[in-house]
């Protein structure tokens, strides 16, 4: 029997696809090579022959920001979803309360986000692989630019980089915080520009997630965002 990928990876593909039609895939991937083949991993088709793991590429220039989206699969936490790596990272749904933890595999998984679904053991994946539920990319407004991928050891955040907006600021990074305040569940329209909407939301995840609740964004509220 041929193998197949588990079907909610296919509609994650499709959705990524979607928001971001020109974005590379050399870094995409599903089904092992020769080097996966030898070990447990969910690129390995499991007992029914379907391989329950795909790569997604990093490519923030045509839309597809893994940061984002990376965050945003661990907020959705999707019925089929078992764990995300990202950029030295690891999320895992039986492991949800304790958020992203630092990833020491030999990939560091900063040219590609690695989706697993199902449960189980990798490469034996079962359960709810073939859910076909939405993951909710559209949802999202991925910008053009993307910090550089930072290594959690060496204690700097993704978000310490990151600046303070205000109110009346404009731009990429004005578009990232709309796009992360919407993937938290703050749904924000992602125009690039911090009016009173853009506020009001900050403000409103700041009173659940991090202090000062000032409506001004700066590293604690960015961490936050991201799940630092």
């Amino acid at each position: 029997m041929a193998w197949r990928v588990a079907k909610s990876l296919d509609v994650l593909l499709a959705e990524i696809n979607e928001v971001a039609p020109n974005r590379s895939k050399a870094s995409d991937g599903s089904i092992g090579d020769d080097a996966h083949r030898g070990t447990a991993s969910d690129h390995n088709p499991n007992e029914a022959n379907v391989v329950c793991a795909r790569d997604f590429t990093h490519d923030p220039g045509d839309g597809a920001d893994m940061n984002v989206i990376a965050e945003h699969l661990r907020k959705r936490n999707h019925p089929a979803v078992k764990y995300v790596i990202w950029n030295r990272r690891i999320w895992s749904k039986a492991r949800n309360s304790e958020g992203w933890r630092e990833y020491h595999g030999s990939n560091p998984h900063d040219k590609h986000m690695h989706v697993s679904v199902g449960v189980g053991s990798d490469g034996h994946s079962t359960g709810p692989y073939d859910n076909t539920s939405p993951w909710g990319i559209a949802d999202l407004d991925t910008d053009p630019t993307s910090p550089k991928p930072s290594k959690p050891s060496t204690g700097t955040k993704l978000g310490d980089k990151m600046p303070t907006l205000k109110r009346g600021a404009k731009g990429t990074d004005v578009r990232r915080l709309q796009a992360l305040l919407t993937a938290n569940g703050y749904k924000t329209t992602i125009d690039g520009i911090f009016g009173a909407q853009t506020e009001d939301k900050v403000r409103a995840f700041q009173s659940a997630h991090a202090r000062p609740v000032d409506g001004i964004p700066g590293r604690i509220t960015w961490n936050a965002l991201l799940g630092l």
